[in-house]
Protein backbone atom coordinates (compact mmCIF):
# COMPACT_ATOMS: atom_id res chain seq x y z
CA UNK A 1 0.00 0.00 0.00
CA UNK A 2 1.34 3.42 -0.89
CA UNK A 3 1.86 6.09 1.73
CA UNK A 4 -0.83 8.17 0.11
CA UNK A 5 -3.44 5.43 0.38
CA UNK A 6 -2.55 4.89 4.01
CA UNK A 7 -3.22 8.53 4.89
CA UNK A 8 -5.81 8.93 7.65
CA UNK A 9 -9.38 9.55 6.55
CA UNK A 10 -9.47 13.11 7.86
CA UNK A 11 -6.45 13.99 5.69
CA UNK A 12 -7.81 12.40 2.54
CA UNK A 13 -11.35 13.74 2.44
CA UNK A 14 -13.38 16.49 3.91
CA UNK A 15 -15.50 15.01 6.68
CA UNK A 16 -19.07 15.32 5.39
CA UNK A 17 -21.82 17.02 7.32
CA UNK A 18 -25.47 16.20 6.69
CA UNK A 19 -27.24 19.16 5.16
CA UNK A 20 -30.22 20.00 7.32
CA UNK A 21 -31.77 21.85 4.40
CA UNK A 22 -31.53 18.77 2.15
CA UNK A 23 -33.03 16.62 4.91
CA UNK A 24 -35.95 19.04 5.24
CA UNK A 25 -36.55 19.05 1.50
CA UNK A 26 -36.47 15.26 1.21
CA UNK A 27 -38.67 14.98 4.29
CA UNK A 28 -41.20 17.26 2.61
CA UNK A 29 -41.07 15.14 -0.57
CA UNK A 30 -41.69 11.95 1.41
CA UNK A 31 -44.54 13.50 3.40
CA UNK A 32 -46.21 14.90 0.27
CA UNK A 33 -45.78 11.58 -1.54
CA UNK A 34 -47.39 9.68 1.34
CA UNK A 35 -50.30 12.12 1.57
CA UNK A 36 -51.03 12.02 -2.18
CA UNK A 37 -50.80 8.23 -2.17
CA UNK A 38 -53.10 7.78 0.81
CA UNK A 39 -55.67 10.23 -0.59
CA UNK A 40 -55.81 8.21 -3.81
CA UNK A 41 -56.66 4.90 -2.13
CA UNK A 42 -60.36 5.30 -1.17
CA UNK A 43 -61.61 6.00 -4.71
CA UNK A 44 -61.56 2.99 -7.06
CA UNK A 45 -60.48 4.96 -10.14
CA UNK A 46 -57.72 6.80 -8.31
CA UNK A 47 -56.62 3.55 -6.69
CA UNK A 48 -55.99 1.98 -10.10
CA UNK A 49 -54.00 5.03 -11.19
CA UNK A 50 -52.06 4.88 -7.94
CA UNK A 51 -51.20 1.22 -8.60
CA UNK A 52 -49.67 1.92 -12.00
CA UNK A 53 -47.96 5.08 -10.70
CA UNK A 54 -46.48 3.21 -7.75
CA UNK A 55 -45.07 0.53 -10.05
CA UNK A 56 -43.63 3.29 -12.23
CA UNK A 57 -41.91 5.00 -9.31
CA UNK A 58 -40.73 1.74 -7.74
CA UNK A 59 -39.16 0.40 -10.92
CA UNK A 60 -37.35 3.72 -11.43
CA UNK A 61 -35.82 3.45 -7.96
CA UNK A 62 -35.08 -0.24 -8.54
CA UNK A 63 -33.13 0.42 -11.75
CA UNK A 64 -30.99 3.09 -10.10
CA UNK A 65 -30.21 1.11 -6.94
CA UNK A 66 -29.64 -2.29 -8.55
CA UNK A 67 -27.69 -0.70 -11.41
CA UNK A 68 -25.37 0.94 -8.87
CA UNK A 69 -24.81 -2.44 -7.21
CA UNK A 70 -23.95 -3.85 -10.63
CA UNK A 71 -21.41 -1.03 -11.07
CA UNK A 72 -19.80 -1.95 -7.73
CA UNK A 73 -19.63 -5.63 -8.64
CA UNK A 74 -18.25 -4.84 -12.09
CA UNK A 75 -15.40 -2.78 -10.66
CA UNK A 76 -14.39 -5.66 -8.38
CA UNK A 77 -14.75 -8.17 -11.21
CA UNK A 78 -12.41 -6.23 -13.49
CA UNK A 79 -10.04 -5.14 -10.67
CA UNK A 80 -10.50 -1.59 -11.92
CA UNK A 81 -8.10 0.95 -10.44
CA UNK A 82 -9.50 4.23 -11.75
CA UNK A 83 -12.94 3.73 -10.16
CA UNK A 84 -11.81 3.23 -6.54
CA UNK A 85 -12.20 6.96 -5.86
CA UNK A 86 -15.84 6.92 -7.04
CA UNK A 87 -16.82 3.41 -5.95
CA UNK A 88 -18.06 4.56 -2.54
CA UNK A 89 -20.53 6.86 -4.31
CA UNK A 90 -21.98 3.82 -6.07
CA UNK A 91 -22.00 1.92 -2.77
CA UNK A 92 -24.02 4.74 -1.18
CA UNK A 93 -26.67 4.44 -3.88
CA UNK A 94 -26.65 0.63 -3.72
CA UNK A 95 -26.82 0.49 0.09
CA UNK A 96 -30.61 1.10 0.43
CA UNK A 97 -31.33 -2.18 -1.36
CA UNK A 98 -33.11 -3.42 1.77
CA UNK A 99 -35.53 -0.51 1.41
CA UNK A 100 -36.57 -1.95 -1.95
CA UNK A 101 -37.81 -4.99 -0.06
CA UNK A 102 -40.10 -2.81 2.05
CA UNK A 103 -41.19 -0.66 -0.87
CA UNK A 104 -42.03 -3.79 -2.87
CA UNK A 105 -44.80 -4.77 -0.44
CA UNK A 106 -47.45 -2.65 -2.23
CA UNK A 107 -46.51 -4.36 -5.51
CA UNK A 108 -47.18 -7.69 -3.81
CA UNK A 109 -50.54 -6.27 -2.73
CA UNK A 110 -51.35 -5.53 -6.38
CA UNK A 111 -50.86 -9.22 -7.16
CA UNK A 112 -52.51 -10.64 -4.04
CA UNK A 113 -55.56 -8.34 -4.21
CA UNK A 114 -56.27 -7.89 -7.92
CA UNK A 115 -59.87 -6.85 -7.29
CA UNK A 116 -58.66 -3.75 -5.45
CA UNK A 117 -55.57 -3.11 -7.59
CA UNK A 118 -56.14 -4.41 -11.16
CA UNK A 119 -52.62 -3.68 -12.35
CA UNK A 120 -51.44 -7.04 -13.72
CA UNK A 121 -54.00 -8.49 -16.18
CA UNK A 122 -52.80 -12.08 -15.67
CA UNK A 123 -54.06 -11.97 -12.06
CA UNK A 124 -57.65 -11.86 -13.38
CA UNK A 125 -58.70 -15.53 -13.30
CA UNK A 126 -61.78 -14.95 -15.45
CA UNK A 127 -59.72 -13.24 -18.14
CA UNK A 128 -57.10 -15.98 -18.16
CA UNK A 129 -59.68 -18.76 -18.44
CA UNK A 130 -61.02 -17.29 -21.68
CA UNK A 131 -57.66 -16.45 -23.23
CA UNK A 132 -55.73 -19.33 -24.78
CA UNK A 133 -52.48 -17.37 -24.86
CA UNK A 134 -52.63 -16.48 -21.17
CA UNK A 135 -53.53 -20.07 -20.33
CA UNK A 136 -50.32 -21.19 -22.03
CA UNK A 137 -48.32 -18.75 -19.87
CA UNK A 138 -50.08 -19.61 -16.61
CA UNK A 139 -47.33 -22.02 -15.54
CA UNK A 140 -45.04 -19.00 -15.20
CA UNK A 141 -47.48 -16.12 -14.67
CA UNK A 142 -49.27 -17.18 -11.52
CA UNK A 143 -49.44 -15.48 -8.14
CA UNK A 144 -47.54 -18.00 -5.94
CA UNK A 145 -44.64 -18.31 -8.40
CA UNK A 146 -44.52 -14.53 -8.90
CA UNK A 147 -44.26 -13.95 -5.15
CA UNK A 148 -41.60 -16.63 -4.71
CA UNK A 149 -39.50 -15.17 -7.53
CA UNK A 150 -39.78 -11.64 -6.16
CA UNK A 151 -38.76 -12.73 -2.66
CA UNK A 152 -35.78 -14.66 -4.00
CA UNK A 153 -34.65 -11.77 -6.21
CA UNK A 154 -34.86 -9.20 -3.44
CA UNK A 155 -33.20 -11.51 -0.90
CA UNK A 156 -30.26 -12.11 -3.24
CA UNK A 157 -29.82 -8.43 -4.06
CA UNK A 158 -30.02 -7.42 -0.40
CA UNK A 159 -27.46 -10.09 0.54
CA UNK A 160 -25.00 -8.96 -2.15
CA UNK A 161 -25.53 -5.30 -1.29
CA UNK A 162 -24.82 -5.91 2.38
CA UNK A 163 -21.77 -7.99 1.49
CA UNK A 164 -20.07 -5.52 -0.86
CA UNK A 165 -21.00 -2.33 0.99
CA UNK A 166 -20.41 -3.80 4.44
CA UNK A 167 -17.02 -5.24 3.56
CA UNK A 168 -15.94 -1.98 1.97
CA UNK A 169 -16.97 0.00 5.06
CA UNK A 170 -15.12 -2.43 7.34
CA UNK A 171 -12.02 -1.94 5.19
CA UNK A 172 -12.14 1.72 6.19
CA UNK A 173 -11.49 0.62 9.77
CA UNK A 174 -8.55 -1.60 8.86
CA UNK A 175 -10.39 -4.91 8.52
CA UNK A 176 -9.23 -7.14 5.69
CA UNK A 177 -6.98 -5.02 3.52
CA UNK A 178 -5.84 -6.95 0.45
CA UNK A 179 -7.65 -10.09 1.65
CA UNK A 180 -10.98 -8.24 1.74
CA UNK A 181 -10.43 -6.86 -1.75
CA UNK A 182 -9.58 -10.35 -3.02
CA UNK A 183 -12.71 -11.78 -1.38
CA UNK A 184 -14.91 -9.16 -3.00
CA UNK A 185 -13.23 -9.85 -6.32
CA UNK A 186 -14.03 -13.56 -6.00
CA UNK A 187 -17.63 -12.84 -5.03
CA UNK A 188 -18.13 -10.47 -7.97
CA UNK A 189 -18.18 -13.31 -10.52
CA UNK A 190 -21.14 -15.21 -9.04
CA UNK A 191 -22.86 -11.89 -8.35
CA UNK A 192 -22.63 -10.93 -12.02
CA UNK A 193 -24.24 -14.21 -13.07
CA UNK A 194 -26.98 -13.86 -10.46
CA UNK A 195 -27.54 -10.25 -11.48
CA UNK A 196 -27.92 -11.15 -15.16
CA UNK A 197 -30.58 -13.78 -14.45
CA UNK A 198 -32.53 -11.98 -11.73
CA UNK A 199 -32.55 -8.52 -13.32
CA UNK A 200 -33.83 -10.02 -16.58
CA UNK A 201 -36.58 -12.04 -14.92
CA UNK A 202 -37.58 -9.16 -12.65
CA UNK A 203 -37.94 -6.91 -15.70
CA UNK A 204 -40.18 -9.51 -17.31
CA UNK A 205 -42.22 -10.01 -14.13
CA UNK A 206 -42.68 -6.42 -13.04
CA UNK A 207 -42.86 -4.61 -16.39
CA UNK A 208 -43.30 -6.91 -19.37
CA UNK A 209 -46.12 -8.85 -17.68
CA UNK A 210 -48.22 -5.67 -17.65
CA UNK A 211 -48.86 -6.69 -21.26
CA UNK A 212 -48.89 -10.49 -20.82
CA UNK A 213 -49.88 -11.22 -24.43
CA UNK A 214 -46.75 -9.53 -25.75
CA UNK A 215 -43.61 -11.38 -26.86
CA UNK A 216 -40.08 -9.93 -26.96
CA UNK A 217 -36.84 -11.80 -26.38
CA UNK A 218 -34.94 -8.49 -26.12
CA UNK A 219 -36.94 -6.87 -23.35
CA UNK A 220 -34.61 -8.04 -20.56
CA UNK A 221 -31.59 -6.54 -22.33
CA UNK A 222 -33.57 -3.35 -22.94
CA UNK A 223 -34.25 -3.02 -19.20
CA UNK A 224 -30.60 -3.77 -18.43
CA UNK A 225 -29.39 -1.06 -20.81
CA UNK A 226 -31.70 1.53 -19.26
CA UNK A 227 -30.72 0.41 -15.78
CA UNK A 228 -26.99 0.91 -16.44
CA UNK A 229 -27.55 4.34 -18.00
CA UNK A 230 -29.71 5.45 -15.06
CA UNK A 231 -27.29 4.22 -12.40
CA UNK A 232 -24.27 5.72 -14.17
CA UNK A 233 -26.14 9.02 -14.37
CA UNK A 234 -26.95 8.91 -10.64
CA UNK A 235 -23.33 8.05 -9.76
CA UNK A 236 -22.05 10.87 -11.97
CA UNK A 237 -24.47 13.43 -10.48
CA UNK A 238 -23.48 12.48 -6.93
CA UNK A 239 -19.76 12.46 -7.78
CA UNK A 240 -19.81 15.88 -9.43
CA UNK A 241 -21.87 17.35 -6.58
CA UNK A 242 -19.58 15.90 -3.88
CA UNK A 243 -16.51 17.02 -5.83
CA UNK A 244 -17.80 20.57 -6.10
CA UNK A 245 -18.81 20.63 -2.43
CA UNK A 246 -15.33 19.51 -1.39
CA UNK A 247 -16.65 16.37 0.27
CA UNK A 248 -14.28 14.15 -1.70
CA UNK A 249 -11.28 16.32 -0.91
CA UNK A 250 -9.15 18.49 -3.16
CA UNK A 251 -7.98 16.88 -6.38
CA UNK A 252 -9.20 13.36 -5.49
CA UNK A 253 -11.56 13.03 -8.45
CA UNK A 254 -9.75 14.49 -11.43
CA UNK A 255 -10.80 15.21 -14.99
CA UNK A 256 -9.36 11.81 -15.93
CA UNK A 257 -11.80 10.07 -13.59
CA UNK A 258 -14.64 12.18 -14.94
CA UNK A 259 -13.60 11.26 -18.47
CA UNK A 260 -14.01 7.56 -17.70
CA UNK A 261 -17.47 8.21 -16.26
CA UNK A 262 -18.30 10.23 -19.35
CA UNK A 263 -17.09 7.45 -21.63
CA UNK A 264 -19.24 4.89 -19.83
CA UNK A 265 -22.25 7.18 -20.07
CA UNK A 266 -21.65 7.72 -23.78
CA UNK A 267 -21.11 4.02 -24.44
CA UNK A 268 -24.27 2.88 -22.69
CA UNK A 269 -26.36 5.65 -24.23
CA UNK A 270 -25.35 4.18 -27.59
CA UNK A 271 -25.96 0.65 -26.31
CA UNK A 272 -29.47 1.56 -25.12
CA UNK A 273 -30.27 3.13 -28.49
CA UNK A 274 -28.95 0.05 -30.30
CA UNK A 275 -31.08 -2.32 -28.23
CA UNK A 276 -34.17 -0.09 -28.43
CA UNK A 277 -33.92 0.23 -32.21
CA UNK A 278 -33.13 -3.47 -32.67
CA UNK A 279 -36.18 -4.52 -30.64
CA UNK A 280 -38.41 -2.15 -32.60
CA UNK A 281 -36.91 -2.97 -36.01
CA UNK A 282 -37.20 -6.74 -35.61
CA UNK A 283 -40.80 -6.54 -34.45
CA UNK A 284 -41.70 -4.04 -37.18
CA UNK A 285 -40.05 -6.17 -39.88
CA UNK A 286 -41.70 -9.42 -38.75
CA UNK A 287 -45.08 -7.70 -38.37
CA UNK A 288 -46.47 -10.47 -36.15
CA UNK A 289 -49.67 -9.31 -34.39
CA UNK A 290 -48.61 -10.85 -31.04
CA UNK A 291 -45.55 -8.57 -31.09
CA UNK A 292 -46.39 -5.47 -33.12
CA UNK A 293 -49.46 -4.33 -31.13
CA UNK A 294 -47.18 -3.19 -28.29
CA UNK A 295 -45.50 -0.55 -30.45
CA UNK A 296 -48.62 0.30 -32.44
CA UNK A 297 -50.33 1.50 -29.27
CA UNK A 298 -47.31 3.66 -28.44
CA UNK A 299 -46.98 5.21 -31.89
CA UNK A 300 -50.47 6.62 -32.25
CA UNK A 301 -52.53 9.35 -30.62
CA UNK A 302 -50.99 11.21 -27.72
CA UNK A 303 -48.32 8.54 -27.21
CA UNK A 304 -46.49 9.36 -30.46
CA UNK A 305 -44.96 12.61 -29.09
CA UNK A 306 -43.87 10.70 -25.97
CA UNK A 307 -42.14 8.08 -28.12
CA UNK A 308 -40.36 10.78 -30.13
CA UNK A 309 -39.37 12.64 -26.96
CA UNK A 310 -38.00 9.40 -25.54
CA UNK A 311 -35.63 8.98 -28.47
CA UNK A 312 -34.51 12.60 -28.25
CA UNK A 313 -34.00 12.64 -24.47
CA UNK A 314 -32.44 9.21 -24.14
CA UNK A 315 -30.20 9.25 -27.21
CA UNK A 316 -30.02 12.29 -29.50
CA UNK A 317 -29.22 14.98 -26.94
CA UNK A 318 -26.86 12.90 -24.72
CA UNK A 319 -25.06 11.56 -27.79
CA UNK A 320 -24.43 15.03 -29.20
CA UNK A 321 -23.57 16.51 -25.81
CA UNK A 322 -20.99 13.83 -24.92
CA UNK A 323 -19.50 13.31 -28.36
CA UNK A 324 -16.34 15.36 -27.79
CA UNK A 325 -13.49 14.46 -25.46
CA UNK A 326 -13.71 17.83 -23.72
CA UNK A 327 -17.38 17.32 -22.89
CA UNK A 328 -16.64 14.02 -21.15
CA UNK A 329 -14.24 15.83 -18.81
CA UNK A 330 -16.45 18.84 -18.12
CA UNK A 331 -18.21 18.44 -14.74
CA UNK A 332 -20.96 20.91 -15.61
CA UNK A 333 -21.83 19.13 -18.86
CA UNK A 334 -21.66 15.73 -17.18
CA UNK A 335 -23.93 16.90 -14.37
CA UNK A 336 -26.70 18.28 -16.57
CA UNK A 337 -26.51 15.52 -19.16
CA UNK A 338 -26.81 12.99 -16.32
CA UNK A 339 -29.87 14.84 -15.02
CA UNK A 340 -31.34 14.52 -18.50
CA UNK A 341 -30.49 10.82 -18.59
CA UNK A 342 -32.30 10.20 -15.30
CA UNK A 343 -35.28 12.10 -16.68
CA UNK A 344 -35.04 9.88 -19.77
CA UNK A 345 -35.16 6.74 -17.63
CA UNK A 346 -38.17 8.15 -15.81
CA UNK A 347 -39.87 8.86 -19.15
CA UNK A 348 -38.91 5.44 -20.50
CA UNK A 349 -40.56 3.62 -17.61
CA UNK A 350 -43.63 5.85 -17.96
CA UNK A 351 -43.71 4.85 -21.64
CA UNK A 352 -43.57 1.18 -20.64
CA UNK A 353 -46.09 1.26 -17.79
CA UNK A 354 -48.73 3.89 -18.44
CA UNK A 355 -50.01 2.96 -21.93
CA UNK A 356 -51.41 -0.20 -20.36
CA UNK A 357 -53.78 2.05 -18.37
CA UNK A 358 -54.21 5.08 -20.63
CA UNK A 359 -54.40 3.68 -24.14
CA UNK A 360 -55.23 6.79 -26.12
CA UNK A 361 -53.03 9.45 -24.59
CA UNK A 362 -50.70 10.02 -21.63
CA UNK A 363 -52.15 11.25 -18.35
CA UNK A 364 -50.15 12.81 -15.53
CA UNK A 365 -51.97 14.04 -12.43
CA UNK A 366 -51.49 14.13 -8.70
CA UNK A 367 -52.42 10.44 -8.57
CA UNK A 368 -49.29 9.60 -10.57
CA UNK A 369 -46.95 12.07 -8.86
CA UNK A 370 -47.33 10.93 -5.24
CA UNK A 371 -45.47 7.58 -5.40
CA UNK A 372 -42.59 9.08 -7.40
CA UNK A 373 -42.11 11.88 -4.86
CA UNK A 374 -42.02 9.23 -2.14
CA UNK A 375 -39.40 7.14 -3.96
CA UNK A 376 -37.12 10.06 -4.82
CA UNK A 377 -37.37 11.46 -1.30
CA UNK A 378 -36.56 8.12 0.33
CA UNK A 379 -33.42 7.45 -1.70
CA UNK A 380 -32.03 10.99 -1.35
CA UNK A 381 -32.68 10.97 2.39
CA UNK A 382 -30.94 7.60 2.75
CA UNK A 383 -27.99 8.83 0.66
CA UNK A 384 -27.69 11.93 2.86
CA UNK A 385 -27.83 9.89 6.06
CA UNK A 386 -25.28 7.41 4.74
CA UNK A 387 -22.94 10.22 3.77
CA UNK A 388 -23.25 11.73 7.24
CA UNK A 389 -22.27 8.46 8.95
CA UNK A 390 -19.62 7.04 6.61
CA UNK A 391 -16.65 8.30 4.68
CA UNK A 392 -17.18 9.35 1.06
CA UNK A 393 -14.09 7.41 -0.05
CA UNK A 394 -13.11 3.76 0.28
CA UNK A 395 -9.99 4.71 2.25
CA UNK A 396 -9.30 1.11 3.25
CA UNK A 397 -8.96 -0.10 -0.34
CA UNK A 398 -5.26 -0.85 -1.02
CA UNK A 399 -5.65 0.57 -4.54
CA UNK A 400 -6.92 3.97 -3.43
CA UNK A 401 -3.50 5.64 -3.72
CA UNK A 402 -3.01 4.26 -7.21
CA UNK A 403 -6.52 5.32 -8.15
CA UNK A 404 -5.89 8.88 -7.01
CA UNK A 405 -2.82 8.99 -9.25
CA UNK A 406 -4.74 7.61 -12.24
CA UNK A 407 -4.01 9.42 -15.48
CA UNK A 408 -5.17 8.68 -19.00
Amino acid sequence: MSNESATPLADVVAVPKTSSRLVRVTGALIALGIVLSVVALPDAGNRVRFGYAYLWGFTFLWTVVLGSLFFVGLQHLTSAVWSVVVRRVAEMIAAPMWLLGLLFLPVLAFVLFPDQFPVFPWTDAALVEHDHLLLEKRAYLNVPFFVIRAVVFLALWIAFSRYFVGKSLRQDHGEGGFAASAAMRRMSAPFTLVFAATATLAGVDWLMSLSPRWFSTMFGVYIFAGMVVASLAAITIATVWMRKAGILGAGVVTEDHLYNLGCLLFAFVCFWAYIAFSQYMLIWYANVPEESFYFVSRLKGGWLPVSVALAVVRFVVPFMALLSRRAKMNPRILFWVSILMLAGQFLDLYWIVMPELHEGHPVLGWQEIGPSLLMVGVVILYFTRFLGRNGPLAVGDPLLGESRQFRL
